[in-house]
């Protein structure tokens, strides 16, 4: 088969490891980078197109996808200009900044049939199929609940080069905690209500530091998370992965997933159950490992983009899907701003709604 004449929007840092995967991929050819710093990109990335206009890479370029790793108040724009020149589209996440750009988004896609992939890359994790092939297999039975933990402690430097941090949008709900909300409905099943409160008194800063999310299944099970930037613990699924050099791995599992025939925790995915299959307190419990292999996720993001292009197989996130990770993750960031619950039902309808209208018109 011909190489897929991919190009990338966006060469900051996740657009950097984008450009190292599509350069060691087979299947794969760059034809185009966009940038609005084109002579620093050009100069540390030799022989490469560079375009200071995204628009410009797509007229001259010509390529049949994108990677766009734009901030991501352009992931909208570029991701409709996409669509509306045919191209397939790989987007960062969160899929847009917004739920009404991404009803936006949707309709273009939708209107233009281009393929779309989110890239929420932990779901392409081996440990993460695993775990999905393992809860399916009900090795731990009906699952009733999970406690989970993201708590890391970011350094000072982290908010003095990008202040836009301490800021509204720049704290730990909306800028960290959307992947694990996407982790949880990916193994989990559907968000249908959430709760949380959050507090700022460790920085000071306007946005929250450490928030406590509940959550509610659409399977009835429940959920609690903790979440903070500012303590020193090992409880990270980047930490317990080793999937990122800034992490230092840990090998600490941060979810605790509990069923009515046992437990799991992740990404370990040590499972504990009682012998013969027991449901009784009175008798003990077991540990036992299940071993899967380690994988580069971007590479097998990569992977799925070539064969939903080829159409080998469906996206595992659509840009529809990546607009429901961020309606949940913003719906606790205002649920901790209001202090009360919220259901997510009628949201969903809605934005199905919305993005129906805007395809319509």
């Amino acid at each position: 088969m011909t190489k897929i004449r991919i190009g990338v929007i966006g060469a900051g840092l996740i657009g950097r490891k984008h450009l190292r995967k599509i350069a060691e991929h087979g299947d794969c050819e760059l034809v185009g980078i966009a940038d609005v710093n084109a002579d620093q990109v050009a100069a540390e990335q030799p022989g490469a197109r560079v375009f200071a206009d995204y628009r410009k890479m797509l007229d001259e370029a010509r390529p049949e996808a994108v990677i766009i790793a734009s901030p991501n108040q352009l992931h909208a724009e570029n991701g409709i200009a996409c669509a509306r020149a045919g191209i397939h589209i790989l987007i960062e996440k969160p899929v847009t900044d917004t739920l009404e750009t991404a009803g936006s988004l949707i309709a273009e896609v939708r209107k233009a049939g281009v393929k779309s992939v989110v890239g929420h890359h932990r779901r392409h994790h081996m440990q993460v199929k695993t775990l999905k092939a393992l809860l399916s297999e009900g090795r731990i039975g009906d699952v009733v609940g999970v406690s989970a933990i993201w708590a890391t402690h970011k350094p000072e430097n982290y908010f003095k080069i990008a202040p836009w941090r301490s800021q509204a949008g720049g704290g730990p709900i909306l800028i960290n905690l959307i992947h694990e909300i996407d982790f949880l409905r990916f193994t989990l099943g559907e968000v249908t209500a959430v709760e949380a409160i959050a507090a700022n008194r460790q920085r000071g800063f306007a946005i929250e530091d450490t928030a406590v999310a509940l959550i509610a299944f659409e399977s009835g099970a429940l959920g609690t998370f903790f979440l903070s930037d500012c303590a020193v613990t090992p409880w990270t699924t980047e930490q317990g992965l080793g999937e990122a050099p800034e992490f230092p791995f840990s090998g600490q599992s941060s979810y605790r997933i509990m069923g009515r025939r046992g437990a799991m925790e992740y990404p370990s995915l040590t499972q504990w159950t009682q012998e013969g299959g027991a449901q009784d307190w009175n008798r003990p419990i077991q540990a036992q490992a299940n071993h899967t292999a380690s994988i580069d996720p971007y590479v097998a993001q990569l992977d799925h983009f070539r064969d939903v292009i080829r159409d080998v197989t469906p996206s595992l996130q659509t840009v529809e899907d990546g607009a429901r990770s961020l309606l949940v993750t913003l719906a606790i960031a205002e649920a901790a701003n209001s202090g009360r619950r919220i259901d997510l039902r009628e949201r969903y309808a809605a934005l199905a709604t919305e993005q129906g209208s805007k395809q319509g018109t």
